[in-house]
């Protein structure tokens, strides 16, 4: 396995691993409702190249193919965060989440967060994640129980 910076060139792969990974792995959690409106949009190709060209964006990649990416902002707000729906369990996430801590500490930040789906919970309290705030995120219709999940560092 490799991690290397995502360019404009992966994201056909990195909409439909996302695609994927909500449809078939978040499904367990969620209701078709839920999941239909979160993996509407995942074609949307300038989100994602505007996500590439502002975060610090990264893939892992096995034989040329994507099997999982992750980016955090320079603020320290952990964007994404997913693994293929063929490839889940085998540390992909461990390994990005390596690489955004690292930027996280490049920047002297004290701190990690994310909004951490249901499905994601256990690998982030497995990493040093707390809940540190519960609420209802509402997309049209579809409510989502949702919570922020931070990661505190401490300095090397």
């Amino acid at each position: 396995m490799k991690i290397r910076r995502a360019e404009l060139k992966d994201t056909d792969q990195i909409s439909q691993l996302f695609y994927d990974t909500v449809t078939n792995i978040n499904i367990k959690d969620y209701d078709t409702a839920q999941i239909s409106v979160w993996a509407s949009g995942y074609n949307d190709i300038k989100k994602w190249s505007s996500k590439i060209q502002e975060q610090y964006f990264f893939v892992a990649e096995q034989d040329n193919k994507i099997t999982g990416f992750g980016s955090i902002t320079s603020e320290g707000y952990l964007d994404y965060m997913y693994v293929h729906k063929d490839h889940q369990g085998k540390g992909i996430a461990s390994e990005l989440l390596k690489y955004l801590v690292q930027i996280a500490f490049d920047h002297d930040l004290r701190e990690i967060r994310a909004e951490v789906s249901i499905t994601a919970r256990p690998f982030f309290r497995s990493k040093g994640f707390e809940i540190t705030k519960t609420f209802i995120t509402r997309l049209g219709e579809v409510e989502f129980e949702d919570c922020e999940m931070t990661k505190f560092l401490c300095k090397k």
